[in-house]
C-alpha cells in the first residue's frame, strides 16, 4: 500500500493542476523497469484534505499495489522507502524529496481477506464534507469552489493490470463514466 504525495496548494486552479500533473507522474512512474516488472495491478484513489491551518489543499494517491509473489522474496525485485521516494521525485518531476509511505496491508478484520481489507482501506477516500466544512460560509464556499475547480474532470479512482481486469469481468460501473443515479 503506497501513499503518495506532492506539497499543497492554495486554490482550485493549482489543485487542478497538480492533480494533472500527479496523474501523469503515476502513469509515469509505474513504467519504470523495476515496478512494472513486480507489479500485477493496482487501484489508485486520489484524496484531497485541507490544512485548516493555513487553507491549503493536501492532495494524495493512496494506492493498493498487488506484486509477484516474488517481489518480497527477491532483494534485486524488492523497492524500498528511500527507492519509491527516488522513483515518485523523479516521475513527478520535483526538486525535492516528497512523502512517500509504503506499508504492506494486514486484515483488520479476521473474517476478511487481506486483498478485501486493502481495497476497503483504498476505497474509503477521495472527499468528505466533513473534512471541510466549518462554522464560516465564506471560507466553506471558497472550499468548495476550489474543490469543484480543482476535481473537474478528474479521475478519483482507477484501476491497472489484473485489477482493472477484475473490475471490468465483475462489470463494475466506472466510477467517472458509469450510471450514478437510476430512477423508474
Amino acid at each position: 500500500f503506497l501513499t503518495l504525495t506532492v506539497k499543497n496548494v492554495y486554490d482550485g486552479e493549482e489543485l487542478n493542476k497538480s492533480l494533472s500533473d500527479m496523474a501523469q507522474g503515476f502513469r509515469r512512474m509505474m513504467q519504470y523497469k523495476k515496478i512494472n516488472k513486480n507489479l500485477v495491478g493496482f487501484m489508485r484513489a486520489t484524496e484531497v484534505t485541507i490544512n485548516n491551518k493555513d487553507n491549503s489543499y493536501n492532495q494524495h494517491m493512496h494506492v493498493l499495489v498487488c506484486v509477484e509473489p516474488t517481489y518480497f522474496k527477491n532483494t534485486e525485485n524488492y523497492v524500498n522507502q528511500k527507492q519509491w521516494i527516488q522513483f515518485w521525485k523523479k516521475a513527478m518531476k520535483l526538486d525535492y524529496d516528497p512523502n512517500v509511505k509504503v506499508q504492506m496491508i494486514r486484515p483488520k478484520n479476521k473474517y476478511k481477506s487481506d486483498i478485501q481489507s486493502a481495497i476497503d482501506e483504498t476505497a474509503k477516500y477521495p472527499v468528505k464534507d466533513t473534512d471541510f466544512m466549518t462554522d464560516d460560509e465564506e471560507k466553506n464556499l471558497k472550499r468548495l469552489s476550489d474543490l469543484e475547480e480543482g476535481l473537474h474532470r478528474k479521475r478519483l479512482i482507477s484501476y491497472g493490470g489484473l485489477l482493472k481486469e477484475i473490475h471490468k469481468k465483475l462489470n463494475l460501473d466506472d466510477t467517472e463514466e458509469g450510471v450514478l443515479l437510476q430512477s423508474k
